[in-house]
């Protein structure tokens, strides 16, 4: 947390809620990478990695039973790597609270298979029926919580990956729902169609501005910028519709600020504005969440916007052919390895990663969209250097590599959906950005046009209560209104070909975004999180806890179920 003033206001009212949140917050925020809860002091889960049992022992017992790592670092917390048994290229690694010998335990996600749990067949032998069931369509999870352990299985059912963590508590209580199959929906590079659908007469303009900081008084605390941070804009229009579509380096940005630049896209001409925030941690507290609402940034930032909307508008271009695909990355090791994992549900992932690419008339690539789901935060905080960290070092890739103006769209990273990196460093954040850049550049070449056309955007205004106590302060601080004690928002969804995009208005749980992927049947399917607000977690009612981060950052349980609730509405074409 930073250091700031007791007396620091917003709009002239006193902070108080802001000392809350530094004492009340910044204990549970170190802990975000780990697991946490104690397992109970008797008896032992029935699968343990070399005997080690999350919740209970230390950092000493790790030691004890495996010897010293082949690598460590701290990640938040503490992590410690394995060779893999019969996979030694890949590694098992350790999360531990700290680098004590008495501090704990949290969880392990290994590539290493116990006796007996190496096939679907098996552990159902061996566990019985699963808590919950995900179907994908190269992989399946089956969760055992109440038993301190998950499983990753192939297609073929066939084990690639465990989660241990402390046991005792079922995730997933009676009455909920057990089986989340997405395994129908279309996956993988698609066959280019007999008759590709045309564009339709649409157009797209493209631009990248810069808005890093440039007044050392506009952030609480002296900074150094590393690379600059940036908007990428795509508008698309047919002469009935124009959207907007901006990725930017943001941490965040609440629905008052962004609607500033929203209504001043739409006297452009712009019906509706999309601006999709990375959830950059290295990019400076745009919400004065941590106590410091830097108000002359934030100008500064919507005018940067506003411009790059504006460059973007007055560049546009035939789109010759629109070119989609997707693909789920492997799930060894129950994780997405050296990208991406989940810290608060190990296993609970969406691995997909979606192209979609606007070539021109001259057949080179004018824009190069790219979606999937993870925190940016692989810098350590306490540096002070401003950075658009992995996503910014992957465009910069892409774009060096002739695939036109790249746009990041982050997803569904509730959940502490985070990256999966060796260390919190400028040179692991490269690495990072370099290999999902090529990822996306082997994608590319396997990109078709879409069957059918549409271009549709429709925007639903959401309100959700506000009611936890932690978190209602900074609304009432008069940084931001509330509606007869609810938060406004919104949502947009946006068909394009045959791809859907659907907004998220915060940092949705992977859990609730299964519910509304399952009803998407367009290729490939977008939901772009922290889309034109801020509004923290989104978690899923049956999983709400007292002693978690993520539910000390929710407005609460009802947020997770209104999202859902109005994408499904705006899915099936309802009120």
């Amino acid at each position: 947390m930073e250091d700031r003033p007791i007396g620091r206001a917003f709009n002239g009212k006193p902070i108080l809620w802001a000392m809350l949140m530094g004492f009340g917050l910044a204990g549970a925020r170190a802990q975000a990478q780990a697991v946490k809860g104690k397992a109970p002091a008797e008896g032992t889960p029935p699968v343990m990695y070399h005997g080690l049992v999350p919740g209970r022992d230390a950092h000493a017992q790790v030691l004890e039973a495996l010897g010293p790592p082949v690598f460590a670092s701290r990640w938040y917390n503490y992590k410690l790597y394995y060779p893999g048994r019969g996979r030694p290229e890949l590694p098992d690694v350790v999360h531990l609270h700290g680098e004590k010998p008495t501090d704990g335990l949290a969880n392990i996600e290994a590539v290493s298979v116990p006796e007996g749990y190496g096939t679907e067949a098996g552990i159902r032998e061996r566990l019985g029926e699963p808590e919950y069931e995900l179907r994908m369509s190269t992989w399946k999870m089956l969760d055992y919580s109440e038993r301190g352990v998950r499983f990753a299985l192939s297609a073929e059912g066939r084990t690639i990956g465990v989660a241990y963590f402390p046991h005792g508590n079922a995730r997933v209580p009676e009455g909920e729902r057990r089986l989340m199959d997405l395994s129908r929906l279309r996956q993988g590079p698609q066959p280019r169609p007999a008759r590709p659908a045309e564009p339709a007469g649409l157009r797209i303009g493209v631009s990248e501005v810069v808005f890093s900081p440039t007044d050392p008084a506009w952030l609480p605390h002296p900074y150094i910028v590393h690379d600059d941070l940036k908007a990428r804009t795509a508008v698309l229009t047919d002469g009935r519709l124009t959207v907007a579509l901006v990725g930017a380096d943001l941490f965040g940005m609440g629905w008052d600020e962004l609607n500033v630049i929203r209504e001043k896209a739409r006297a452009m001409g712009v019906d509706q504005t999309i601006i999709a925030m990375s959830h950059n941690h290295a990019a400076g507290d745009t919400i004065g969440v941590y106590g410091h609402y830097p108000a002359e940034y934030i100008a500064h930032i919507q005018g940067r916007i506003s411009e790059g909307i504006r460059q973007a508008l007055e560049g546009l271009e035939p789109v010759a052919e629109l070119r989609a695909v997707s693909r789920e990355l492997p799930m060894d090791g129950i994780r997405v390895i050296d990208l991406f994992r989940n810290a608060r549900n190990p296993g609970l992932l969406d691995p997909q990663i979606a192209v979609i690419q606007a070539m021109g008339r001259d057949g080179r690539p004018i824009a190069t969209i790219v979606h999937f789901a993870c925190h940016v935060e692989s810098l350590e905080k306490g540096a002070r250097e401003i950075s658009a960290d992995f996503p910014g070092y992957m465009c910069e890739a892409l774009k060096e590599a002739g695939l036109g103006q790249p746009i990041f769209l982050n997803g569904a990273v509730g959940g502490m959906v985070s990256g999966d990196n060796r260390a919190r460093t400028h040179e692991s954040s490269r690495e990072m950005g370099l290999k999902l850049a090529a990822i996306v550049r082997e994608l590319v070449p396997l990109g078709a046009p879409p069957g059918s056309w549409a271009f549709t955007a429709e925007r639903r205004r959401v309100e959700i209560p506000m009611t936890n106590p932690r978190f209602k302060p900074l609304f009432e601080s008069g940084l931001r209104g509330l509606h007869r004690g609810r938060v406004v928002t919104d949502m947009i969804y946006v068909r394009l070909g045959e791809a859907q995009l659907i907004t998220l208005p915060g940092e949705l749980l992977p859990e609730v975004s299964f519910e509304i992927l399952e009803q998407m049947e367009g290729y490939p399917r977008l939901l772009v999180g922290l889309a034109n607000d801020e509004l923290g977690y989104m978690i899923p009612t049956y999983d709400f806890r007292d002693d978690a981060y993520e539910e000390t950052m929710s407005q609460g349980p009802a947020a997770g179920l209104i999202v859902r609730d109005t994408a499904l509405r705006m899915l099936a074409g309802t009120r």
